[in-house]
């Protein structure tokens, strides 16, 4: 369920490529801190990344992603990327103990973890720069129309839905 989970997430940023053009995947939008679509982009398909396609051992260290501009400038490639990683996840044939590596306060630290674990924190991670996304769209590029779940995490739906049905 979780393989299925990330994803029907990752089609979610598809859908929501597919409805937009390259200029505007580029637009850098003040309401993203000078940002763009592209940049929100790549930042969730290198982590991603950095989870299925770059781990030779049993590390994973989101710190150190590539930061691929293709990613973020190119809608084309982007998409295509994205194929890339549904493609490792469907191959995903288990669970496995994992090392995350991570730098704080210019301290590295090293924790143990679970690929599951890591899928499902990249599962979060993408709902939340869809939340993000979706509002700058709102705002900058008010004719394209995305799903108005777009952004919420299941928890978060079943409760508006639960809201409503008590009113």
């Amino acid at each position: 369920m979780l393989i299925k989970k990330a994803i029907s997430q990752l089609l979610q940023v598809r859908f929501f490529l597919d409805q937009i053009n390259p200029e505007e995947y580029n637009c850098k939008m003040s309401i993203l801190r000078g940002s763009s679509i592209g940049g929100h982009v790549r930042h969730i398909l290198e982590f991603y990344q950095c989870l299925l396609m770059d781990s030779s051992s049993n590390e994973v260290n989101y710190d150190q992603r590539k930061r691929n501009m293709l990613l973020e400038e190119n809608l084309k490639f982007s998409t295509d990327f994205l194929v890339e990683i549904i493609d490792k996840l469907e191959k995903v044939e288990a669970n496995r103990r994992i090392l995350l590596v991570a730098e704080y306060d210019n301290e590295i630290t090293k924790m143990e973890t679970s690929l599951y674990r890591e899928i499902a924190y990249n599962i979060e991670h993408t709902i939340h720069h869809l939340a993000i996304l979706a509002m700058a769209v709102k705002i900058e590029f008010v004719h394209i129309k995305l799903p108005e779940e777009l952004g919420y995490a299941d928890s978060t739906l079943k409760f508006i839905r639960k809201q409503m049905v008590n009113v």
